[in-house]
């Protein structure tokens, strides 16, 4: 099993950057900015994979790894912004 040290929390941080830019990438333009996803990634891998650490659960790497693919998701689609120039050209 995994223990909390910093070698864990090294590739927490890393896995939580790699996939705030992966999912960067995949939103394209969409959502928040590039630093945004790179932030909020680590900061969910580094939550979710000490939470799991603790709960003493297998792997909690990729636990981590799909948390943040979950926490960014959620981040970036309550963060579209509405197009009022259009809503404004109907009425």
């Amino acid at each position: 099993m995994e223990e909390l040290n910093a070698v864990t929390i090294y590739w927490l941080i890393s896995i939580g950057l790699l996939v705030g830019f992966v999912i960067d990438l995949l939103m394209m333009k969409r959502g928040i900015s590039l630093i945004g996803n790179v932030a909020w990634g680590a900061a969910g891998s580094v939550i979710i994979g000490v939470i799991m650490i603790v709960l003493n659960v297998f792997a909690p790497l990729i636990y981590a790894a799909i948390g943040s693919i979950a926490f960014l998701f959620l981040i970036n689609v309550f963060s579209f912004e509405q197009n009022h120039g259009d809503s404004a050209k109907a009425s």
